[in-house]
């Protein structure tokens, strides 16, 4: 029989071989085809990228974030929105295939039109100002009470402004995320409900399951972010917003039952 400190040394042993191997692991971002974008699970399945006007700027301190149940967000930095979400995604997409701390190098122009963005002066300006606050933001996520992630969703970058040359890093944790599950998003869908952030987040939810389980309307709300606090009012802008994710075609019907409960059905692929 082995003794207490042979088994001991196994376990040092198996826990030491299991570090290496991750340390020399290459992680790298998944290869999502052209008409669709990624993101983590995590964020589609809370309320992290709000639904909320692009220009209600908020700023929270170690928030808890509500999401779907099996995981915690706690958040420091401005309030993202569906607006942000739209640039995290194009970042995600151009590096698409990218190994772990890599730089990638792009455009303005190029990021601007990849999501649906005129490419005026402007716009240059409000897209360096996404990406520093995307870098000016501290995520934590925590699965079974152990942490999962913990950092800015964007480390690093650097911009020439006379010709609109941008370059950002991605990082090992954040390419970790997506090896842990991701959404992928029908983008004509996407940009098809611009201006619609209720109907954005939600069309970023749906895409997220196989069958979309029925919620409640308070629960919707809590998940989207919105600040809409009248119940009333929010059941009226979700109707609003599923009749528009249903004319792009992301969902074949839906109704709000006796007991406030939200059921939907995702069209056929």
């Amino acid at each position: 029989m082995a003794s207490d400190s042979d088994v001991t040394g196994t376990l040092d042993r198996i826990r030491k071989n299991l570090e290496a191997r991750e340390r020399n692991k290459q992680y790298q971002l998944p290869f999502i085809p052209d008409p669709q974008r990624g993101i983590p699970n995590e964020f589609s399945r809370s309320a992290l990228f709000a639904a909320v006007p692009a220009n209600k700027v908020q700023y929270l301190r170690r928030d808890p974030i509500f999401s779907q149940k099996g995981f915690k967000i706690t958040y420091t930095g401005k309030r993202l929105t569906q607006a942000d979400l739209d640039v995290f995604e194009g970042i995600v997409h151009l590096a698409r295939g990218m190994q772990e701390n890599n730089q990638l190098r792009f455009k303005a122009r190029q990021l601007l039109k990849h999501i649906g963005r005129s490419t005026g002066k402007s716009q240059y300006q409000w897209l360096l100002t996404v990406l520093q606050e995307l870098t000016a933001t501290s995520v934590a996520i925590e699965r079974e009470g152990q942490n999962v992630y913990w950092g800015s969703l964007l480390p690093e970058g650097a911009a020439k402004l006379d010709n609109g040359a941008f370059v950002v890093t991605i990082n090992r944790q954040l390419i970790k995320l997506f090896e842990r599950g991701f959404t992928t998003i029908q983008w004509e869908q996407r940009l098809a409900l611009g201006r619609k952030p209720l109907a954005q987040h939600l069309h970023s939810w749906i895409c997220s399951h196989s069958k979309p389980f029925p919620v409640t309307v308070d629960y919707l709300r809590q998940l989207s972010g919105s600040d809409t606090k009248n119940l009333k009012h929010f059941r009226a802008n979700l109707r609003n917003a599923l009749q528009a994710i249903q004319a792009t075609g992301a969902i074949s019907e839906w109704h709000i039952d006796h007991e406030d409960k939200v059921h939907i059905t995702k069209a056929a692929s």
